[in-house]
C-alpha cells in the first residue's frame, strides 16, 4: 500500500479485508472446478477447469473492476481508496487464479475428489456396456 500512497488507517485495513475474500474468490473457483474433474492427468484437468470456469471468472473480475473504475476518478478519499485496492486485488486475483494457479495445480495438483472419479469408472463402465451391446 506504501508504493501506491495510501496510508494505513480505518478506510485502507477494512477494504484489505474485503479484498482477501474478493481475490480468494477466483481461485477457489478454479481450484474447485480443477478437484471434481475426473481423470489422470492434471494438465488435462488443469485444462478442463479452465474452459469449464475461466470464461465465468474472468467475466466476474471484468464486471467488478468496471463498477470500481467509475471510482477510480473521484475525488473523495474514501472512495478513491477503495477503488485503487479493488482494482489492484481485481487484477492481481484474476492473474493468480487464471494464469498462476492452474499452472501450480498442473505441477504439483492433489489427485480429484472421490466424486471424480467415481463418475469416470461409471462413464467408463456405460461406454464399455454400450459397446457389448452392439
Amino acid at each position: 500500500m506504501y508504493a501506491i500512497g495510501i496510508v494505513i488507517d480505518s478506510v485502507s485495513v477494512i477494504n484489505v479485508v474485503l479484498a482477501v475474500g474478493l481475490s480468494i474468490d477466483y481461485s477457489a473457483h478454479v481450484g474447485h472446478c480443477f478437484m471434481v474433474k475426473g481423470g489422470y492427468s492434471k494438465d488435462d484437468r488443469a485444462t478442463e477447469a479452465l474452459a469449464d470456469i475461466g470464461s465465468s471468472v474472468l467475466n466476474g473480475a471484468l464486471s467488478t473492476f468496471l463498477a470500481v473504475a467509475v471510482l477510480l476518478f473521484s475525488t473523495s478519499y474514501v472512495f478513491k481508496t477503495l477503488s485503487t485496492q479493488f482494482a489492484l486485488t481485481v487484477g492481481l486475483g484474476v492473474l493468480h487464479g487464471l494464469v498462476l494457479l492452474p499452472v501450480l495445480l498442473s505441477l504439483f495438483g492433489p489427485a480429484p475428489f472421490a466424486s471424480g472419479k467415481s463418475v469416470l469408472v461409471l462413464f467408463y463402465h456405460m461406454i464399455s456396456c454400450v459397446q457389448y451391446m452392439h
